[in-house]
């Protein structure tokens, strides 16, 4: 019997839609057994567990089975920040704040320090911006503000990105610093952007951005992952002169902030002095785990921190890259920072609790005798 129906392959169909996506961004990454991820420097304290955990069994079903209400939540936050609600506006997490940020002011160039959040580098990619590198001092290998004014002037309008306290090193600026920065930045008609999520780990940290926060060309990312241990729930907050958040609200920035988010934010918030003895104690352990990591291992030296985490310098990329494999054999995830600016051998541990700190001393020393 005959058939009309070919055999024959089907000729490949023209993609209709252009340039086909590469998917560059797809994250495929899953959970170890039992690891403890001091590489992202969430905040990863048991008590902090627990708090979410009574939270999430008392969460009303509305909350889950209908669509989200913010004023609430702006009301609370704009209380703990310290700004009138009409400042703010909530978002999915500090990704997406930077993103929306990068596409309300489409500027030329971002004029960033480097190392940096890798966000940065991300959006500027999808918006097709340049991105001017400012390293550190050579000489001190700290980060200068001054530097990112110097750049700033070489060029066209931009975004000036500056983190308080630095996400890899854990430098803090000065407040007059950054009236200083902000006042350049003003001069040149750029924004001025400041991303403070590791801030609350800074002693007076609010008090050194209270300066220069609200100022029409000044916006702040503030994130709640870190110091309220909402990593999961993506929330955060872009804080800025009513006129210029309006500029972020012309592309519906609330659309992807979940109902269940918020009311784990308004939890926590609510109770921040709970958290607020978490950091304290996550604070003064920093301290603790610094001194003794450069007591187990000769030749790490500590950095000054503002953030939950500790950098440390170390002799060669060779023992930075042997010391954070032997801490993930036994369930630690850390950074290995060897190769960038200012840092030819270097790793970043976040400090979680005391048990886990200790612990990681104790595998440290013994990597380091060469048990």
């Amino acid at each position: 019997m005959s058939s009309d129906v070919s055999t024959r392959p089907t000729a490949p169909q023209p993609w209709p839609f252009g340039k086909p996506g590469t998917g560059m961004f797809r994250n495929d990454r899953s959970r170890l057994e039992n690891e403890v991820n001091l590489r992202s420097c969430g905040l990863l304290h048991p008590r902090a567990a627990e708090f979410h955990t009574e939270t999430l069994q008392g969460l009303d079903p509305v909350e889950i089975m209908t669509y989200p209400v913010y004023r609430e939540t702006y009301a609370l936050v704009a209380e703990h920040l310290g700004v009138d609600p009409g400042s703010l506006v909530l978002t999915a997490g500090s990704d997406p704040a930077l993103d929306l940020i990068v596409r309300s002011f489409p500027l030329a160039r971002i004029v960033i320090h480097t190392p940096n959040f890798g966000g940065w580098a991300k959006f500027a990619h999808i918006g097709k911006q340049t991105i001017d590198h400012v390293a550190p001092d050579p000489d001190s290998g700290g980060f200068r503000l001054a530097d990112l004014l110097t750049a700033l002037r070489k060029g066209p309008r931009a975004i000036v990105v500056v983190t308080q306290p630095h996400s890899y090193t854990g430098q803090v600026h000065d407040a007059q610093e950054l009236t200083d920065l902000a006042r350049g930045v003003g001069e040149h008609g750029s924004l001025l952007v400041l991303d403070t999520a590791y801030l609350a780990f800074t002693h007076g940290g609010e008090e050194l951005v209270r300066g220069v926060a609200g100022q029409p060309h000044v916006l702040r990312v503030n994130g709640f992952s870190k110091g309220y241990g909402l990593s999961g729930a993506r929330i955060a907050a872009v804080v800025g002169h009513p006129r210029t958040v309006n500029r972020v609200f012309d592309l519906d920035p609330e659309a992807a902030v979940s109902g269940i988010a918020m009311a784990l934010l308004r939890a926590a918030l609510r109770h921040d002095e709970y958290f607020q003895a978490i950091r304290d104690e996550i604070r003064h352990l920093r301290e603790r785990f610094a001194r003794l990591v450069e007591s187990a291992v000769p030749g790490w030296r500590a950095r000054e921190s503002g953030g939950n985490f500790v950098a440390f310098d170390v002799p060669d990329p060779a023992q930075a890259r042997a010391a954070t494999s032997r801490l993930l054999r036994h369930g630690f995830i850390t950074r290995d920072m060897s190769g960038l600016p200012s840092l030819p051998a270097a790793v970043r541990i976040a400090v979680a609790d005391e048990p886990s700190a200790l612990r990681v001393v104790d595998i440290l020393g013994d990597w380091s005798s060469g048990r």
